[in-house]
């Protein structure tokens, strides 16, 4: 499968019988180990790490469609060359039961660090060096999804969006949404103060994911202070009543510390009264 670069989205890699064989196996291997590691699966949720004995899932997952179609008529596609080259690959994917099984596809994502350059190596041939105009990769040792009809599972959703468009299930915040979210009135704003300029990819992710929870929308400033004192979790506020708001701290670390608090990221032990922090999350 190729990347936007590409006009040709998917290529048919033509080998011959014995890598044929070897290749399924790998694929094969890898499907098994997927499917009897991860054998919990969980609905997607922007912002859950899944543990090791499970993957997530998402249904109706259009994005496959082009790879079903691939399979389904898998002598159509047009044949990989040297000439198309191995740089805008995004990733191999193969039904390993094909024919029997034509819609459970096994994907691995694929990366520039598996191509092979063979120009640079010397190799040995009758007692000379020489070197060599072959163009080769490395096939991954995981697999990064595995697509059944119209539901795909995986385990990384940045390894899934490498391959696939998937700003739909969950997109980090835009400069504009992270302007729009400083410059709400529960926020009280230093002179100058330029979040989106400071903003890198884990305060754009938590953005989107308080955006998406509405905890600024549903709790009122004194709520979420009262819940800080629970927490004991050093937030500063200004004014009262319906005027208070929440200082937005200038310092990267203090914005992100009140970015995984609004994100409810800490929380106390009901037993030990300690308080902890969690970066991997979903609803009970």
């Amino acid at each position: 499968m190729m990347n936007k670069n590409s006009a040709v989205k998917v290529y048919r890699i033509d080998t011959d019988r014995q890598t044929d064989i070897k290749i399924k196996k790998i694929f094969d291997d890898q499907l098994s180990l997927f499917e009897s590691h991860h054998n919990t699966e969980l609905v997607f949720e922007a912002g859950y790490t899944p543990s090791y004995n499970e993957c997530s899932y998402i249904d109706n997952f259009d994005e496959g469609k082009i790879l079903l179609d691939a399979v389904q008529r898998s002598t159509a596609m047009p044949l990989w060359t040297k000439n198309v080259g191995l740089n805008d690959i995004t990733a191999f994917f193969m039904a390993p039961a094909y024919p029997q099984v034509k819609d459970k596809i096994a994907i691995q994502t694929f990366s520039k660090k598996q191509i092979l350059n063979e120009s640079r190596y010397l190799w040995l041939s009758k007692n000379s060096f020489t070197m060599s105009d072959l163009l080769g990769f490395n096939l991954d040792d995981k697999l990064v999804a595995i697509l059944e009809g119209d539901k795909i599972k995986f385990r990384n959703f940045n390894n899934l969006r490498s391959i696939f468009d998937m700003s739909s299930y969950f997109a980090e915040a835009t400069k504009q949404e992270i302007s729009d979210f400083v410059n709400q009135p529960v926020f009280n704003i230093p002179v100058g103060f330029d979040l989106p300029a400071l903003a890198d990819n884990v305060i754009r992710k938590k953005v989107t994911l308080i955006n998406k929870s509405k905890i600024l929308v549903n709790h009122t400033v004194t709520e979420i202070k009262n819940a800080a004192l629970t927490l004991n979790f050093p937030i500063k506020t200004t004014g009262s009543g319906s005027s208070e708001k929440i200082e937005m701290p200038t310092n990267k670390k203090e914005i992100k510390e009140l970015l995984n608090f609004l994100d409810e990221d800490y929380f106390n032990s009901e037993i030990t009264k300690q308080r902890f922090r969690s970066n991997s999350k979903r609803k009970a």
